[in-house]
């Protein structure tokens, strides 16, 4: 059995190469389409078994695509409109993880994220961007 699986997993790779694979674009498309069809079990919303199958059908013929250039493009595209809510997500989790040493605040001037060591008093705070002097308590 461990040939057959061996053998098998030597010609998926073979079949594979030339083609796109997986990016960060097919793997949104999957993750939406598994959570559309988990939304369609609630009664009511059958139809979103519908969008869920597009969704997971695109997201394989973008896997299988051999126009990497073009499928290059479309995930470049995506990796730039998702950057913003990536860090914003990120720095949630930074946030929620350092809450107990850490206070976060912004920076009147400029909106820049900053943060102080808690348990230090009140702190003379400079922001790095655009220099503006703000007193703090940590």
């Amino acid at each position: 059995m461990r040939g057959f699986l061996e053998r098998l997993q030597w010609k998926l790779a073979a079949w594979m190469q030339g083609r796109n694979g997986v990016d960060g674009l097919s793997n949104f498309l999957m993750g939406v389409g598994i959570i559309l069809i988990l939304a369609s079990i609630v009664p009511g919303l059958d139809l979103l078994s519908w969008f869920a199958l597009v969704f997971l059908l695109v997201a394989v013929l973008r896997s299988f695509s051999k126009n990497i250039s073009a499928r290059s493009k479309e995930n470049e595209a995506f990796e730039r409109v998702a950057e913003k809510p990536k860090r914003w997500f990120a720095l949630r989790h930074k946030m929620w993880t350092n809450r107990k040493t850490t206070r976060y605040f912004t920076c009147k001037g400029c909106g820049t994220v900053l943060s102080v060591p808690r348990g230090k008093g009140t702190l003379r705070v400079v922001c790095p961007k655009c220099k503006t002097e703000t007193m703090k308590k940590s």
